[in-house]
């Protein structure tokens, strides 16, 4: 059960990431009918018979459900699984491994990881590692196989290396995520990962819709309500219309489909109402160069209603579609089957659920607040954002006076596990950078524990220190470490204390984009 949990952990992290380049498998052509001979013999006849041309071979792939093992002592950057001799190639596909991948020494609970993916069968592949350190190494692993395992032993020569067939007791694992079908490397040969900005002006409620290529069956794909949840988590039941501020929702996720020139989205209204809407020209580029990524229905009566154009917007949809094609965050959990294999539908469908929940931006716009923001207390200001019960939203400013670059920093209970890093970027010094020493971050927090919050700081030299904070942590407070590495130093002036008034714009936008720096959302 413990590894099944870990498994499950994986397959709610943030993949590598994809560059949508779905490619669709050769087709055989059909031979050309042989010319109809005439009754009498030709005058002269050919030397040689005309050669037909022969069909391009079908090209067959494989689901591959693996397991990986990092007992080399060091930590592993990225991991590709590409075809023997491609070399540099590599660089083209995804890492099939999230970065900073820890060996057995480090971490004993995930140095295990079971990856599923894609690959032509039958060839020979060969698997190109990348360390820490840059050093890169590339293993001859010959041909891969469903329940495979790989265990990279004893530093970084591939000698010392194995492939081996998984125990039985770890089959379960593999079915498991070979049904589930997401690959970790969001690669889905034959198809396209499409990203989708999709907005409903219908003035109606959606309860069912379809997005699927022209000329196949909708039906094929899941209705992508059925994978709807809040930002707290809370399952939707109809896409409602309009933006945030009107109760409605932007979505920023992808579909999976076969690449075609045009497609179709079959609506259910709330009301029993059934509509079509074309989307033609989907990979045709505009005047500029650039592919359409946003469709806009607007209308519940005139399928011809709709806007599907290219928004150049930023972060919206630009960056929050990015994240979705990176992280292969697919809308309706839909994903071809290359892999066949017998696992309770009940638990996939709960994965699936499950996956679906992990927040992105799904609002086109924060919502208005209900009174304008005024005053010196920020307490009173209305918030922008209202997380699940029981939690708050914490804007804080981070000022790193230390003397080191900080690269990882944790904020979190005494005495309980101290979850995400807040600081995706290293925190540098103020010496080292007299900007970027300063940083506005958001978190969701459980608000019965504020009065008891520590951090853990790890500085880029491996050096660790603890601060246990005397007063309850609370929105638009100031966290400065100064004087030192160790918050009981001589010298050093470590301070929690509320900010200073000039500093709340800064604030207003962490709490704007409804956003955690560590990227841990309530009941998510």
């Amino acid at each position: 059960m413990k590894k099944l949990l870990s498994i499950m952990l994986v397959l709610l992290m943030a993949l590598s990431v994809f560059a949508c380049n779905g490619t669709t498998p050769a087709q055989p052509d059909e031979p050309e009918k042989p010319v109809e001979q005439p009754t009498e013999a030709p005058a002269e006849q050919p030397t040689e018979a005309p050669v037909e041309p022969e069909p391009e071979a079908t090209v067959n792939y494989e689901g591959l459900a693996l397991q990986l093992k990092n007992k080399t002592g060091l930590t592993i950057k990225a991991l590709y699984i590409s075809e023997k001799g491609e070399g540099l190639y590599a660089k083209k596909l995804n890492s099939v491994v999230e970065e900073g991948w820890k060996d057995k020494d480090a971490d004993e609970e995930n140095y295990e990881q079971f990856i599923y993916i894609v690959r032509e069968a039958g060839r020979e592949m060969e698997v190109t590692v990348v360390f820490e350190d840059e050093t890169t190494v590339v293993w001859d692993v010959g041909t891969l196989a469903m329940y495979d395992e790989l265990s990279l032993k004893k530093g970084t020569d591939p000698a010392n290396w194995e492939h081996e067939p998984v125990k039985d007791e770890d089959k379960p694992a593999c079915d498991l995520i070979a049904a589930l079908g997401k690959t970790s490397d969001n690669v889905y040969p034959g198809y396209e990962l499409i990203p989708v900005e999709l907005k409903n002006k219908t003035g109606k409620g959606i309860k069912e819709l379809y997005f699927y290529e022209e000329g196949g069956d909708p039906k094929a794909y899941n209705n992508m309500i059925d994978y709807l949840y809040t930002p707290e988590g809370e399952k939707m039941d109809v896409l409602m219309s309009g933006k945030a501020k009107e109760g409605g929702m932007y979505l920023f996720k992808c579909f999976i489909r076969p690449h075609a020139e045009n497609y179709m989205i079959d609506v259910v209204f709330d009301d029993g109402a059934t509509i079509t809407y074309p989307i033609e020209g989907w990979f045709k580029p505009d005047a500029n160069g650039n592919l359409p990524n946003e469709i806009s229905l607007k209308n519940a009566e005139d399928p011809d209603d709709i806007k599907v154009q290219y928004d150049d917007g930023v972060p919206e949809p630009i960056d929050y579609l990015a994240e979705s094609l990176a992280k292969g965050y697919v809308v309706d959990q839909w994903y071809p089957t290359y892999a066949t294999v017998e696992v309770d539908a009940e638990t996939v469908e709960a994965l699936r659920a499950a996956m679906a929940m992990i927040p992105v931006p799904a609002s086109e716009e924060p919502a208005e607040p209900a009174e304008p923001i005024v005053g010196d207390d920020p307490s009173t200001w209305a918030p922008v954002f209202v997380p699940a019960e029981g939690y708050v939203q914490l804007a804080l400013q981070l000022k790193n006076k230390t003397g080191k670059d900080i690269k990882e920093l944790y904020i979190y209970p005494v005495g309980e596990e101290i979850g995400n890093n807040v600081t995706v970027e290293p925190l540098p010094d103020k010496e080292t950078d007299g900007e970027g020493y300063e940083r506005f971050i958001l978190l969701f927090r459980e608000e019965a524990k504020l009065g008891a919050m520590e951090i853990k700081v790890v500085y880029g030299d491996g050096e660790e220190a603890v601060w246990k904070l005397t007063d309850e942590l609370k929105s638009y407070d100031k966290l400065s470490m100064d004087g030192g590495t160790q918050p009981d130093a001589e010298g050093a002036e470590w301070k929690h204390k509320a900010s200073k008034e000039e500093d709340y714009p800064e604030f207003e936008a962490v709490l704007a984009t409804a956003i955690p720096d560590d990227g841990w959302y309530p009941k998510a």
